[in-house]
């Protein structure tokens, strides 16, 4: 495309309309017919002249920045506010605003992001309609699936996501919009049909996180308003102020809401304005997701009873996935905080036959109040655990391992190799326990000193 295409507001003089065929944040990934947008990040400004230059020497001609700098002459300098901002409009230009064209339904919320997207995915899907996945999971657009570093990826990512949505003639696109992610500007420029706000508790705390609960409430408000009707979890203890002063119309859901209210709630089946809704789904928490999801899609046009229909058979990777190995129940889920663990557990004492043995790490680098937090979550519902590793990174998953099981009050074990560690647990179990293996879900790799290595649960359950 043409510079002018890509602005088509302003006015380009001809001899600077450019090729445009890139727009990149990293010099390393400029060509002559880029667009480099500078960004001033924690670590690193862009704006330097060593970025600069170096996007120079490979012949770009085109700079968004935050301040004047010398160019010259041949080159074209926008100067805005706050390129974080335009870098997520620009992306949407240069890829024809996908979210025009393919209807976005945001989900946030500490937990059951990743639930409410695939049970969204999967009733729409049972009613004939083609829906796309953008979050912790990674992408899932038709047949294909793209592993993702961020739960909501980067603008530039996003928008040629959405595109290729487009392209693959999705109907919908449910995504997960995190609280960095729109701190951090990645969703500027995408339009969002509804948002869905499952909950929100203590978490993403931290000196590269949010400063306090506060930001963390704050920006997952923010993500409410980038639609005209959200659906909210009105029994969430948070409700008033996640809801106060917002404008556009708010949908609540739960026992004590107005609009979509739930009763007689058990472990897989509940009552939804009187409709009786039934789901192979297990765990009051996941009830509340299903509940969430029917609203939002009810509002935004289908018919109660065509959901309905829908709701019996649903598949969520990596959460409460239950695999059956000689008379022992793995359970593998996603819970990675005390809340989430906490529910989880509790949920399984419901059905437990033996003893709950479980296998859980805490990341590295950040979050390191959970290394208190899910200890006391494991002491008040199982009866055994083996502290492991979990996306270390630069720290040392032993370390991290000994600090959590310090905070141990029952049969505890610390191996730091995550495979040993669920190898060492179906070793130790009987027929009849149930083996939570938690933290990671679907992941598909451990990020270890700054790489991602290839690893997955579900791979070494049933590899024993």
């Amino acid at each position: 495309m043409k510079l002018q295409e890509l602005f088509p507001k302003l006015e380009i003089k001809d001899k600077f309309n450019y090729d445009v065929d890139n727009i990149s944040t990293n010099t390393k990934d400029v060509n002559e017919n880029s667009v480099f947008v500078a960004i001033k990040g924690t670590n690193v400004d862009t704006h330097e002249k060593k970025y600069i230059d170096e996007a120079l020497s490979k012949g770009c001609k085109i700079f968004i920045t935050e301040k004047e700098l010398e160019f010259p002459q041949n080159i074209v300098q926008f100067v805005v506010e706050d390129t974080r901002k335009t870098l997520g409009l620009v992306a949407s230009s240069f890829y024809s605003h996908p979210s025009k064209r393919v209807k976005v339904i945001g989900v946030t919320g500490t937990k059951g992001k990743t639930s409410v997207t695939f049970i969204v995915k999967e009733i729409l899907e049972k009613m004939g309609k083609r829906c796309a996945i953008i979050g912790t999971s990674g992408a899932y657009i038709g047949d294909e699936h793209i592993e993702l570093k961020n739960t909501t990826p980067d603008p530039i990512t996003l928008q040629r996501l959405l595109a290729c949505a487009v392209d693959k003639k999705m109907d919908y696109c449910a995504m997960e919009v995190s609280s960095q992610a729109m701190m951090q500007m990645r969703v500027m420029g995408t339009r969002f049909l509804t948002t869905v706000f499952t909950n929100i508790s203590p978490d993403h705390i931290g000196p590269s996180e949010h400063k306090d609960f506060e930001d963390y409430l704050y920006w997952k408000k923010r993500i409410l308003m980038l639609s005209r009707k959200c659906i909210v979890n009105a029994d969430d203890e948070h409700f008033q102020e996640i809801t106060n002063g917002l404008k556009n119309m708010i949908i609540t859901v739960g026992k004590k809401a107005h609009d979509f209210k739930m009763s007689e709630v058990g472990h897989n089946s509940f009552k939804l304005n009187g409709y009786e809704v039934k789901t192979n789904l297990i765990g009051s928490y996941n009830m509340y997701n299903l509940a969430l999801s029917i609203a939002a899609l009810n509002e935004i046009g289908f018919q109660m009873s065509d959901i309905l229909k829908c709701t019996h058979d649903i598949y969520i990777p990596g959460r409460m996935e239950l695999i059956e190995k000689n008379g022992r129940e793995f359970v593998i889920d996603y819970a990675h905080n005390s809340i989430s663990i906490s529910s989880l557990l509790k949920e399984l004492t419901n059905i437990k036959k033996n003893r709950i043995i479980v296998v859980v790490g805490s990341v590295g680098g950040r979050t390191f109040n959970r290394r208190v937090e899910i200890p006391e979550a494991v002491n008040a519902y199982a009866d055994e655990v083996i502290y492991t590793a979990d996306n270390p990174n630069f720290e040392d998953p032993e370390k991290i391992a000994e600090e959590m099981a310090k905070n141990s009050t029952i049969k505890t074990g610390v191996i730091a190799n995550r495979a040993m560690a669920i190898k060492t647990a179906y070793e130790k179990s009987q027929a009849g326990d149930i083996i939570a293996i938690l933290g990671k879900g679907d992941e598909t790799h451990q990020l270890v000193n700054g790489e991602f290595v290839s690893y997955s649960d579900k791979g070494v359950v049933e590899s024993l």
